[in-house]
């Protein structure tokens, strides 16, 4: 398969190092977010552990951080060994798809809590109701835009421009579907940890997850 798709592709290597540092900078961005993670509202208390737990942030900021390796393991093993280094292996588009999966996890660890975050102002600024429920909406709105791009739009752009054959591309879409759905099983499952009031695993609940910010 890499044969057959390769053959005549050379991709500047700084295609690849500009994406390398989009990985970089999410990974400091999600980092930095579970460093404060414990001073997020809601959460459940756990007997043994000294805060209370965000199952789904946590999933979401974890998974983030785990796709961001994966994608630049994936995206070095694009560049060919020799004096000029291009890209010439189907490896880079596959790093352009796990890099939005991690860009899309990091989103939501962002933007998932902010719902109840604004709750709470709301309830203690009454007075400034209207302006706090247009904050909300437009910043859930803005979120959950930048998450449907990252999870949505950049991957189906990538596999549009891909200079590799049809049938890569075709397999590197299936992998990409495969991969959404087993993340989205996962925040599913996530969900129900941090909503005790739900406590049961619907086919529904998983394929919410597919359009995440509607949740939020």
């Amino acid at each position: 398969m890499a044969e057959s798709g390769t053959q005549q592709v050379k991709v500047a290597v700084n295609v690849m190092r500009s994406r390398l540092t989009v990985i970089g900078f999410n990974i400091a961005v999600a980092s930095f977010q579970l460093a404060r993670i414990n001073e997020l509202p809601g959460g459940q208390p756990v007997s043994g552990v000294d805060h209370l737990v965000h199952a789904g942030v946590m999933t979401a900021l974890l998974l983030a951080m785990a796709l961001s390796i994966i994608a630049m393991v994936v995206y070095l093993l694009s560049g060919s060994m020799d004096p000029v280094g291009v890209c010439n292996h189907w490896s880079l588009v596959a790093g352009d798809l796990l890099m939005y999966l991690a860009l899309a996890s990091t989103v939501s660890g962002f933007f998932a809590p902010l719902g109840l975050s604004i709750d709470i102002l709301a309830a203690n600024w009454p007075q400034k109701a209207a302006q706090i429920a247009i904050l909300h909406t437009g910043l859930l709105a803005v979120g959950g835009l930048g998450w449907f791009f990252a999870a949505y739009v950049g991957p189906s752009v990538s596999i549009l421009r891909s200079p590799f054959s049809s049938q890569v591309n075709f397999r590197l879409l299936l992998a990409y579907a495969a991969v959404m759905l087993f993340l989205s099983w996962l925040h599913a499952h996530a969900t129900l940890i941090d909503d005790v009031s739900n406590p049961e695993f619907s086919f529904a609940l998983f394929l919410f997850e597919l359009i995440q910010p509607f949740r939020w």
